[in-house]
């Protein structure tokens, strides 16, 4: 088995969303002033991933066995401000149909019906499914990150994709 390798983080990590061709360029600096330009990568990946969905704006969990929704207004807006703070959330929205698809709890403990007021209370969640995602290379050690997806369930019973956080507090 070969080891990992401890390779020195680039300055941007340049990549694909997952089911194109299209490269985005997510700058690795932890300061804020590289929030905007992580930003642009968001909002562009998931206006992208959206016309690529072709109106099927869902992709099924394996574990929920239920379709998880991307909703411009909802799932976009949250991410817009969660995903901008380090580089690995960034990267994550550019995988988001893989993360969907095999994100699983990481504990027994992974339904919640404490809903906050405000936004998760004006889209009508009941309850909040977290689930993790880890990447995992053993060629670069920084990719070995996780990432923690929050669901919203709405009282109608629809699954929508709400957040997306590397679970790690500070960000490398």
């Amino acid at each position: 088995m070969e080891q990992t390798k401890q390779i020195t983080l680039p300055e941007f990590i340049e990549t694909n969303l997952q089911r194109t061709k299209q490269l985005f360029k997510i700058p690795t600096d932890p300061n804020k002033e590289f929030r905007s330009e992580r930003r642009i990568v968001i909002r562009e990946a998931y206006k992208l991933l959206l016309s690529k969905l072709s109106g099927k704006n869902y992709i099924k969990n394996d574990f929920l066995n239920e379709n998880v929704y991307i909703i411009w207004k909802e799932s976009f807006q949250k991410a817009s401000n969660n995903a901008t703070r380090c580089w690995q959330t960034t990267y994550a929205v550019l995988k988001l149909p893989e993360i969907i698809k095999h994100a699983k709890p990481f504990d027994e403990k992974y339904r919640f019906t404490d809903i906050k007021k405000g936004i998760q209370t004006k889209n009508r969640y009941v309850e909040l499914i977290k689930l993790r995602y880890t990447f995992n290379s053993q060629k670069l050690a920084y990719m070995n990150f996780t990432i923690e997806l929050t669901i919203g369930k709405k009282k109608d019973g629809k699954h929508v994709q709400y957040s997306l956080e590397h679970i790690k507090k500070a960000c490398s």
